[in-house]
């Protein structure tokens, strides 16, 4: 039993290492039902890793009509402080990036701040909260490399993940960016020897710079009992609730979504997981009047760890807001591969497929396919010097005129400050 429970936590622990290894992917990091310590490596880690690129990018922005390539440099930096003792885990986690275009782009700059703690409260209550904060222009953040931690808060089967970030697709028709400020708390209770409850709630805040675009904010919750079958499998059922009120008008959005899991450890090193559910929607307009619609909702993972390879595929569908005061159906599917070809060498690969449809047609209907594909090459050359080369594309498809797509790469040198981990 003690062999089978560590190899579930090394394969659950290194698919949330994979997933959240790109911007685009969720974060699926949540509190154990019980103490985990013995099992885990050591929490403590701080380190800052200093980037310097030089590359290329067809059309940096994704600008319909005559695009306009240009040459860049660019510097980031990614700090990470994780910590913990017997009874409980954290980790932040902060990445800045500045990039200056040769052709009249300027100055452009995007962050990412994460932070998470979970706190074994009792042997049956295990507490957990996580906040982050984006700020992303033209969905650039979707393909960069955020290097993860050393696992410091490992997932818990029972509880539901927190919602998929994907970008509102009406990000991508104006020139604005978009900030985003998230956070979500909660309690898993051990009812009893087979079975937990899990009980969340938070807001996400989400701001835009263009005048067109209207901020909003959406409030939710999450419920969950789960049921653990045999020492591979756990099954649950669950429901969401979130709820969306706009900044500039009286509209607001309801979605509540009932859903079954399930989750499994397929075998040493796959583990998979899937939540399938119904999700009803309704929209209040600001002029009077509502629109309702229900869907199907999906989100299912399945990943493969080991000590030098980490795979993970994803595919969800779900209804969110959208700055237009009105839901959109967002199907996503999406890759993640990592493996150390050496003591030295390491490769990284990201791709994935956005679907945007409009749910209710408030306006003209929306149909939007967001194509990203992102891969690095990185050889140390000493215990804190790397470099590397990173490559990328991004597509737009779209109701109307469609933009070039973006490609480009670049060839890095970064410095590691701190620990070596």
């Amino acid at each position: 039993m003690n062999s089978i429970r560590k190899h579930w936590l090394t394969a659950t622990a290194g698919a949330v290492a994979v997933w959240s290894s790109p911007a685009l992917a969720q974060d699926n990091t949540v509190p154990p039902a019980d103490p985990v310590s013995a099992a885990l490596p050591s929490p403590n880690a701080t380190y800052l890793d200093l980037t310097a690129n030089l590359g290329y990018s067809s059309n940096p922005f994704l600008e319909a009509g005559s695009s306009r390539s240009s040459s860049f440099g660019r510097v980031s930096a990614r700090g990470v402080h994780s910590f913990g003792g017997e009874r409980s885990r954290s980790s932040i986690s902060a990445f800045v990036e500045g990039s200056t275009y040769l052709n009249d782009y300027g100055l452009k700059s995007i962050f990412s701040i994460t932070g998470d703690t979970q706190y074994q409260a009792s042997e049956r209550v295990s507490l957990f909260g996580t906040a982050s904060v984006t700020g992303d222009l033209g969905g650039q953040l979707s393909n960069r490399f955020l290097y993860v931690p050393p696992v410091a808060v490992v997932p818990n089967p029972n509880q539901p993940p927190p919602p998929i970030n994907v970008d509102d697709p009406d990000l991508f028709s104006f020139t604005g960016r978009q900030y985003r400020v998230y956070g979500q708390g909660g309690a898993s209770f051990q009812v009893s020897e087979a079975s937990s409850l899990t009980l969340s709630g938070g807001a996400q805040r989400t701001f835009y710079t263009d005048d067109l675009l209207d901020d909003f904010t959406t409030v939710f919750g999450n419920g969950m009992y789960s049921r653990t079958l045999s020492e591979r499998t756990t099954i649950g059922v669950g429901v969401g609730v979130n709820h969306t009120n706009y900044s500039n008008s009286s509209a607001n959005a309801t979605t509540i979504n009932p859903t079954v899991n399930i989750r499994t450890l397929l075998s040493e090193n796959w583990d998979a997981s899937a939540s399938v559910g119904v999700s009803f929607s309704k929209v209040d307009q600001e002029l009077g009047g509502s629109d309702s619609s229900t869907n199907i909702s999906l989100d299912a993972s399945l990943c493969r760890s080991m000590e030098f390879d980490r795979f993970c595929g994803h595919v969800a569908r779900y209804a969110q807001s959208s700055s237009r005061a009105a839901l959109v159906t967002t199907t996503s599917v999406g890759v993640d591969w990592y493996k150390k070809l050496d003591a030295d060498s390491t490769i990284q690969l990201s791709a994935g497929v956005v679907r945007y449809v409009s749910e209710l047609q408030v306006l003209q209907d929306i149909r939007t396919h967001h194509f990203r594909l992102a891969a690095s090459y990185s050889r140390r050359i000493n215990a804190r010097l790397s470099a590397g080369a990173d490559v990328g594309v991004r597509s737009l498809r779209q109701s109307g005129p469609d933009p070039n797509a973006d490609i480009g790469g670049s060839v890095f040198l970064r410095y590691r400050l701190g620990d070596l981990g």
